[in-house]
């Protein structure tokens, strides 16, 4: 089992997991997978006794899983209870309002356009009483922030330079830059060249979303706040002076935020 698909099927699936089983039943559970990416997490769900996942993502990359699920697990057809739909930009889910139990998103919310628009379609779609996570990891201020490590490697070099400086390190990189993990879809399925354009083009597009400003959007969306844990950055990170004067320290400092919802 390479270590992308591990991370997700069983790391990710797990914690995703036992986030929302500690405040609701999952078992028999419709389970909305909001930007489900490949959609191996929502596979990895499947198996923990969830009644079903249904993934959205504006990207069909999870017309891969049957394939990446034979390879790593030996999954020849994928479970019933495990659907995809592909969606639009805008957030507009094509479900019925109360038609799910629990939603997650997993590293999607500092990619979006509008943040509130997205509350706003899971809160619709989401039954009274039901229950969303929401994980950012990792948030765009943090040591890592950029998503580029596996190409530019520096601790808040995103940061420390100019946009363009960065972007042009990036592009720049060549094939044993970084932590390029060799099992990740995106690298398998490109040339090299093609991978840093996307994941130049991705830290690009950020939002730069902060864990303060998530859980502001999350308070006005009207649903309630049951928990922000943030994960905070190793010890061996210290901000440069120049950023510890510019930026706020728990921005600095803080590499994950988990937020869990309740409609």
């Amino acid at each position: 089992m390479d270590s992308w698909f591990e991370s997700h099927f069983r790391h990710a699936a797990r914690i995703v997991h036992g986030f929302l089983a500690e405040r609701m039943p999952l078992h028999g559970a419709r389970l909305l997978d909001f930007g489900c990416g490949d959609g191996i997490t929502g596979l990895g769900l499947t198996q923990l006794g969830v009644g079903a996942v249904v993934g959205v993502d504006i990207n069909p990359s999870f017309r891969h899983l049957p394939g990446l699920a034979a390879d790593n697990c030996g999954l020849e057809v994928l479970p019933e209870n495990l659907s995809f739909v592909r969606v639009g930009a805008d957030c507009a889910l094509p479900f019925a309002d109360a038609s799910f139990d629990a939603a997650y998103s997993w590293s999607v919310f500092e990619h979006l356009r509008d943040v509130p628009a997205a509350l706003a379609a899971i809160r619709r779609v989401l039954k009274p009483g039901g229950h969303c996570l929401i994980q950012i990891d990792p948030l765009y201020y943090s040591p890592f922030g950029s998503h580029l490590q596996r190409l530019v490697p520096t601790p808040w070099g995103h940061l420390l330079e100019s946009a363009a400086a960065f972007v042009e390190r990036a592009r720049a990189a060549d094939d044993g830059a970084g932590d390029v993990d060799k099992g990740d879809l995106l690298y398998a399925r490109n040339d090299f060249d093609g991978y840093k354009k996307h994941l130049v083009e991705q830290f690009l597009d950020l939002n730069r979303l902060t864990a303060r400003q998530l859980l502001y959007h999350a308070q006005a969306s009207g649903l309630a706040v049951l928990a922000a844990l943030p994960v905070r950055v190793p010890g061996e990170f210290v901000p440069p002076p120049q950023l510890a004067c510019t930026y706020p320290a728990d921005d600095l400092l803080t590499s994950t935020i988990y937020l869990v919802l309740r409609n």
